[in-house]
């Protein structure tokens, strides 16, 4: 709805304000004619020959004509008013639509922010998962380095005949059992 806020601009009146306004002039112009018409219906009725006042057949067509034409006009104003009304109902739909319509578009633009933030948290996540692999492999490639370099040891110390100590020990943490 537009206001006024000064400097000559003039409101601009609202399509249900103006439609408001037709209905009522069309209520009101057929409330007037509708008295004046009964009071010229009751004149232009009154059976008179044209003999007995010296009337014309002119006078009597064209009191038929009136009267048809005060017919069509009610009838006109009646789908007029039929016609606003549906337009009314129209309208009031339109407008639901349009609000429905709003409504999913901001539901779509939430499912959006939050497919948006789902891809992201996926990407992070996806790098967080090859950082770890990497990680991972050079975790695996160090201890395989380990075991080799362990292997090695204990082959020159058997090429040499020498015995360790806490052989049983490491043996138990090379095979993965625990004997102690």
């Amino acid at each position: 709805m537009n206001v006024n806020y000064g400097g000559g601009r003039r409101r601009a009146v609202s399509r249900q304000t103006a439609e408001e306004q037709v209905l009522d002039r069309i209520s009101r112009n057929a409330e007037t004619d509708g008295c004046k018409g009964d009071e010229e219906d009751i004149k232009d009725n009154i059976p008179t020959t044209s003999t007995s006042r010296g009337g014309t057949p002119s006078r009597d067509s064209k009191a038929l004509e009136r009267a048809a034409l005060k017919e069509k006009v009610n009838e006109l104003q009646n789908k007029f008013q039929r016609a606003m009304f549906m337009y009314s109902q129209l309208d009031n739909e339109k407008s639901a639509l349009l609000y429905e319509i709003d409504l999913l578009k901001d539901e779509m633009e939430e499912k959006e922010q939050l497919l948006s933030q789902a891809n992201r948290e996926s990407r992070d996540l996806a790098t967080e998962v090859k950082l770890l692999k990497r990680t991972i492999d050079g975790l695996n490639a160090q201890h395989a380095t380990l075991r080799s370099e362990i292997a090695q040891r204990d082959q020159i110390i058997q090429e040499n005949g020498l015995v360790l100590a806490e052989q049983e020990k490491s043996d138990a943490l090379l095979n993965g059992t625990d004997n102690v």
